[in-house]
């Protein structure tokens, strides 16, 4: 197996030539920047490099400054690279890969390095990009043929699996050792993935050695298919460089080097058990197999690569254990996360206290006037507090713990606030429309609180729309729209939120006291290009004309997609088309302007 090809051309590779300053005098027409003939400006043509060098190249690609020059064999010489350009010392392929690098590197503040050879394929050099400031990299430079060559040989005889021809477990722990030195360097994270394959009576289902290959290396397929640049033989960023290896006789594993989180490790265990479970036909019978699956995670579950491996071995054999699961987290992983959801629930009852979060409003408007009819309230997490914790993450913890009770009775709070300064300041007749959770839907004081905090600043409920998801309108189904009609009976109208991709079926909204419904931002996104989702988009709203609903259209970002659906017969619009989310005050302004009913 090759290890990595280098002559994979960057997409975003640009010649550096053209950006260099006129007054810079451009070396010998093929002089190469480490080769055999860097300097033969100084007549030194049989001379060769060792060891490794060092330079300061600005961000047009001009060497400002060497300090480690190519050690000669037996000449000490000045070298006349400083004022070159990148590109015109390192011609063809190569200078448009280093010039794109060091683009790179300048961009995104990191270090990058990449490997490739001369252009006569004799020699490998390794090349590293350390941004220094705002517009140069420290570019260092070392020559690797024979660590390369070496490698070549030994990858050869000792890193493949015969039957399968995936590399095999010594290749993977070779890996896993270099994808974790680097990633030391850039403080990342990565996993690893063990999987087991068995039959369904724990043992495997093929009757012969000849069918258990045949499985292994469909299996093997799949595995390479499915994992983006999976033991790719041109990709030099270990950022986009993912190992899939056999490492038992029914077991596999992969090693992802770039992950943010240990959900990303879970999305990509469960899609890999999917595809492998998924029957394999042999001499017309369709074979099942059971999968399992351990991960452990860089760096909680292990700082060294034989450390990882084996908890991530562990993990799959609690899994293999455990009929309940298909996939074990390593008990290190488990442990953070618990201890990083206690931390999270302290954050999020300490933001709740001290007012830090804030509600937004987005409007939703006629179809056919474009008048403000209500607002959605949306609220928004304090990023200075969570950071990059994702919405859905914040919103699970909040259901988990029950701190989105009283989250929810503050948004409520601060909606109703919102009401009064609208109607004080022109708006004659405001209305506001509130997300409701699962947990928020079904409390059993929901009534008495949304009435006693109307009452209390003198909202008449039919100021007020109360959205849910469909998968709470199905679960209100099984009890008969207790809770739907309960509100119904107070004047609070009910919109089914993201119609069209949950759980409710068409009778259940029918039958549902439901005053609206709102087609989800999916089918609209598409609409000027995918026939279906147009079909559907029409097909709700006639649905929900024919119930007597109101049909709510959101994510309208065109003009195109309002005029579309206004002629499907859609009542009310919402989307960045109409203006984005904004501040009580900001919308107190479109009320001045005329923009409300």
């Amino acid at each position: 197996m090759a290890k990595r090809s280098p002559d994979h051309r960057e997409e975003e590779s640009q010649s550096l030539s053209d950006q260099s300053p006129d007054s810079v005098e451009a070396p010998i027409p093929g002089q190469s920047l480490f080769g055999e003939d860097a300097y033969r400006s100084v007549d030194t043509d049989h001379r060769t490099f060792a060891g490794y060098s060092v330079l300061i190249v600005a961000g047009d690609g001009v060497i400002t400054d060497i300090l480690q020059p190519p050690e000669l064999t037996d000449v000490d010489a000045p070298s006349p690279l400083i004022g070159s350009v990148v590109d015109t010392l390192w011609q063809g392929e190569p200078a448009d890969r280093l010039a794109a690098q060091i683009k790179r590197a300048l961009r995104s503040r990191q270090v990058v390095s990449t490997e490739f050879p001369t252009l006569d394929g004799k020699r490998y050099h390794d090349f590293v990009f350390i941004p220094q400031g705002r517009n140069r990299v420290l570019l260092v430079e070392r020559d690797i043929s024979e660590r390369m060559t070496a490698f070549s040989r030994m990858e050869q005889l000792a890193f493949l699996d015969d039957r399968t021809k995936l590399p095999n477990r010594l290749f993977l722990l070779e890996e896993l050792a270099r994808c974790i030195d680097d990633l030391k360097l850039k403080e990342g994270r990565a996993a690893v993935i063990s999987l087991d394959v068995c039959g369904s009576d724990g043992q495997s289902s093929a009757s012969n050695t000849k069918q258990h290959d045949a499985i292994f290396l469909e299996f093997a397929s799949r595995l390479v298919h499915e994992l983006r640049g999976a033991n790719a033989t041109d990709v030099e960023d270990y950022d986009r460089y993912t190992v899939a290896a056999r490492i038992e006789y029914s077991q596999f594993a992969v090693i992802l080097p770039a992950i943010v989180c240990g959900e990303d490790a879970e999305r990509v265990a469960q899609r890999l058990i999917d595809v492998l479970q998924e029957p394999v036909k042999l001499a017309n019978r369709n074979i099942r197999m059971t999968v399992r699956a351990g991960i452990a995670l860089f760096p909680q579950d292990g700082e060294d690569a034989p450390t990882l491996f084996a908890n991530a071995v562990a993990a799959m054999d609690d899994a293999r254990n455990n009929a309940a699961t298909q996939y074990k987290l390593h008990s290190g992983t488990i442990r953070l996360r618990a201890l990083q959801r206690q931390d999270l629930e302290i954050e999020l009852r300490g933001a709740l206290n001290n007012e830090e979060f804030d509600v937004e409003f987005l409007p939703i408007v006629a179809a056919d006037s474009r008048q403000i009819r209500s607002v959605e309230a949306l609220l928004r997490w304090p990023k200075n507090v969570f950071g990059p914790q994702s919405i859905q993450k914040v919103i699970a913890i909040a259901e988990n713990t029950g701190l989105i009770l009283p989250i929810g009775d503050w948004v409520l709070e601060k909606c109703c606030e919102a009401f009064c300064h609208w109607r004080d300041h022109g708006w004659g007749n405001p209305r506001v429309s509130l997300n409701l959770s699962v947990q928020e839907f079904f409390r059993h004081e929901l009534i008495q609180r949304i009435e006693e905090t109307l009452q209390k600043f003198d909202i008449h409920p039919r100021s007020l729309d109360i959205e849910i998801t469909e998968y709470t309108l199905f679960r209100d189904a099984m009890k008969n729209y207790s809770v739907c009609t309960a509100l119904r009976s107070l004047g609070i109208g009910v919109i089914v939120d993201d119609y069209g991709t949950g759980a409710c079926s068409l009778a259940h909204v029918a039958r549902s006291p439901v005053d609206a419904i709102k087609v989800d931002n999916s089918f609209v996104t598409s609409l000027g290009e995918d026939d279906h989702d147009r079909a559907a988009c029409a097909a709700i709203v006639a649905m929900g004309k024919a119930l007597g609903k109101r049909v709510i259209a959101e994510g309208i970002e065109t003009e195109s997609q309002a005029r579309y659906l206004a002629s499907l017969g859609c009542d009310e619009l919402q989307g960045f088309l109409i203006t984005r989310p904004t501040s009580v005050q900001g919308m107190q302004e479109l009320i001045s302007e005329g923009h409300c009913e």
